[in-house]
């Protein structure tokens, strides 16, 4: 054997050798590609889970930033109107103060108010503002009108529509005195011996 065959030869082993790991290489980076592909991140190697979590971290802000955006949009609309109905003057003419009773009375009665989280928080302040000018209308009813019959139904609309936004804004402590009051009452009982 000459000397360039012996090269040759071991160049043909070297080159196997680089061949057989550039093939295994190829084999699991195409396998960690179909893995990924069909399993997402939860199957891939560390470095893709984190640049994951820094995705992910990123899309929660920019999720947060855009429902405050839209709470800064309703908050604004909602002061609009409810400065609309706070800028309105209460006529002290009979028909036009009953006219403007009957509207805001129908917004009263199909008012909702939810205190549970922000937006309803927000919205709340329109009916807060109809009320609160509605009591002042009832008010000016007792000295422009005071015998029309309209005065009474327009009481109960009040008191209807206080009932109701104070069981919405103390709903959780209502819930909680009504358990305890009956819990109470099962241990009375129970101390007396009715369940015996």
């Amino acid at each position: 054997m000459s000397f360039w065959v012996l090269e040759d030869e071991k160049g043909n082993l070297n080159m196997g050798r680089i061949v057989d790991s550039f093939k295994r290489e190829l084999g699991k980076n195409t396998g960690k590609a179909v893995s990924n592909f069909f399993f997402g991140d939860s199957h891939a190697t560390p470095y893709r889970r984190v640049d994951s979590e820094r995705r992910a971290r990123v899309q929660e802000e920019a999720l947060k930033q855009q429902e405050q955006q839209n709470l800064n949009l309703l908050d604004g609309a909602v002061l609009g109107n409810v400065d609309i109905v706070l800028q309105t003057p209460i006529p002290q003419d009979e028909q036009a103060l009953l006219q403007l009773m009957s509207i805001w009375g129908a917004q009263l009665a199909s008012s909702k108010w939810d205190f549970d989280d922000e937006k309803g928080k927000i919205r709340a302040q329109y009916p807060d503002a109809i009320l609160e000018k509605f009591k002042q209308c009832i008010i000016v009813m007792k000295y422009v009108a005071p015998t029309n019959m309209m005065a009474e139904h327009y009481e109960k609309i009040l008191k209807k529509a206080s009932r109701r936004r104070f069981i919405a804004k103390y709903k959780v402590p209502i819930v909680l005195a009504i358990w305890i009051g009956v819990l109470a009452i099962f241990i009375l009982l129970g101390s007396l011996g009715v369940f015996d």
